[in-house]
């Protein structure tokens, strides 16, 4: 009787992620994706916050190279989100070759004004989402919960490069918000069949802080990318 109340009593990491769909249509729904798709805007001006991006970029990096990951995994679960976490860990690479681009058109920028610039408290959201994933990467230290986690940052991720890989920085084609990055992102682990981890089971217990983890995440990128949008109506920058 024990046994099957506890068989009974678990869940399906498959239901417990089933939300992130309705999350990836939410997220389409933010100010700065319906900017990206409004077609009265050129589309060579619809990544002019590209650069109060950076901060996220490489701050991400560092979280999948030393936060998301486990130091010892000890189960094949553990291990493909390493796996996964090395490839993402390399992506920021992308938006700095973005910004060597346009250096041309931001070489008034010391260096002084490149620490004023990212640590402004008009991107505070964007750095923000780095801290607070780093907690709730502490919340989610079964790798069956930090799936959950994970798995909200990548569907919204593809659900945003599925928009940005139509616009440009003036002449210039993004490697981080264009075709390059968007074949990185295909909504969910790197080289990882869901199924891996989707027909799992959780406590009750543990299916409730992987929906916590997975609304905070939700709500951390969707208020960044409220904030650039704001600062996208500053014009501040003109890559034309």
């Amino acid at each position: 009787m024990e046994v099957n109340k506890l068989e009974k009593d678990r869940v399906l990491v498959k239901d417990v992620v089933f939300p992130v769909f309705q999350m990836r249509e939410d997220f389409k729904q933010s100010r700065l994706i319906k900017y990206m798709e409004d077609e009265s805007v050129p589309a060579s001006k619809r990544l002019n916050w590209l650069p109060y991006f950076t901060y996220f970029a490489n701050s991400f990096s560092d979280i999948n190279n030393y936060i998301l990951p486990y130091k010892k995994p000890a189960n094949e679960f553990e291990e493909q989100i390493n796996i996964h976490a090395a490839t993402d860990a390399e992506h920021n690479s992308l938006i700095n070759k973005d910004m060597r681009n346009l250096q041309d058109k931001l070489k008034d920028f010391t260096f002084a004004d490149c620490l004023e610039f990212l640590w402004n408290d008009n991107i505070k959201n964007s750095r923000m989402v780095a801290y607070a994933i780093a907690n709730l990467t502490q919340m989610a230290s079964n790798p069956l919960v930090r799936y959950c986690l994970i798995r909200v940052i990548e569907e919204l991720g593809n659900t945003f490069f599925l928009v940005s890989h139509n616009c440009t920085a003036g002449a210039i084609e993004s490697n981080y918000f264009g075709n390059v990055h968007l074949g990185y992102e295909p909504g969910s682990l790197h080289g990882c069949d869901p199924e891996m981890f989707e027909s799992q089971t959780l406590t009750a217990e543990e299916a409730e802080t992987a929906r916590y983890v997975m609304q905070k995440c939700y709500d951390l990128f969707f208020d960044m990318i409220e904030e650039m949008y704001d600062r996208a109506q500053e014009n501040r920058f003109d890559f034309d």
